[in-house]
């Protein structure tokens, strides 16, 4: 059954079903762009399916836009939530390398990484920029080839949000990364599949039940299992004190680019 969080049933949906849930971001016209409105109902979405005795398995997709096959999300909606787009106070924590860093676990990006319930990145169109980053922080990654990987934070003044920066070093080496950071390639499925950055590409037809089909073998195994290891392969990766410090300084770096760009601006304009 679906169940949007209140007051946000335009923009996010979810549904549980034979205990995998499946979030939707639900902005098509805007190919699921990150508001503050959509970040914040995708935040409390993750939340409570990572916290659902009920869920054992979440994927992530997002609406397909009319005329197009699939969906899922093309980053920080510059137009509708500023210019820093999901790098301002609602989407990354302002003073992010600042205080208890654990606080960070509970952003939706990490949270993704870290539940200790496996996450499927369902990817039927455009993944880019913090989509790009959403896509990587899931454990599996199922696209169409419909499908666009790109950063694309550089051409839009900023420096990268949600964890792309280091998620997409560990799959795919720094080769990748700063293939993906410094050159804001847009990516086919075809080329992210021979590169290792999807599982696996299947007709758009069939995406939501190949997807579905992974995800129902995954709920077969129990509960307790599962999250032993999940909580082995995040281990494997990096100590938490070390990958808390990498999102936060992530998010510090995008927090100065967006000044940097809003001083430009301002010069600009020829104010101040």
């Amino acid at each position: 059954m679906t169940q949007p969080p209140a007051g946000n049933q335009a923009v996010l949906l979810t549904e549980v079903t034979n205990r995998i849930a499946v979030i939707t971001l639900n902005r098509p016209a805007r190919r699921n762009a990150l508001n503050d409105v959509l970040i914040t109902a995708l935040d409390s979405a993750v939340k409570a399916m990572a916290g659902d005795p009920e869920v054992k398995v979440v994927i992530l997709t997002g609406t397909a836009a009319e005329g197009s096959s699939g969906g899922f999300c093309s980053g920080g909606d510059i137009k509708d939530g500023g210019r820093g787009g999901p790098g301002n106070g609602v989407g990354v924590p302002r003073d992010a390398l600042s205080g208890d860093l654990a606080r960070h676990d509970q952003h939706a990006a990490m949270l993704l990484h870290l539940m200790p319930k496996p996450t499927i990145a369902m990817v039927g169109g455009p993944a880019i920029g913090a989509g790009c980053s959403l896509a990587a922080a899931c454990d599996l990654r199922f696209a169409s080839p419909d499908a666009v990987f790109s950063a694309g934070f550089s051409p839009n003044g900023l420096s990268g949000d949600y964890g792309g920066s280091f998620w997409w070093t560990r799959i795919g080496g720094t080769a990748l990364a700063r293939r993906l950071y410094l050159l804001n390639e847009k990516l086919t499925a075809a080329a992210a599949l021979e590169l290792g950055m999807v599982h696996a590409v299947v007709p758009a037809a069939e995406l939501r039940g190949h997807t579905l089909d992974v995800a129902g073998r995954l709920a077969r195994t129990p509960a307790a299992l599962l999250a032993l290891v999940k909580d082995n392969l995040n281990a494997a990766e990096d100590e938490a004190a070390r990958r808390r410090y990498l999102f936060a300084r992530e998010a510090a770096n995008q927090a100065e680019s967006v000044h940097l760009l809003q001083e430009r601006m301002r010069r600009a304009s020829g104010s101040g």
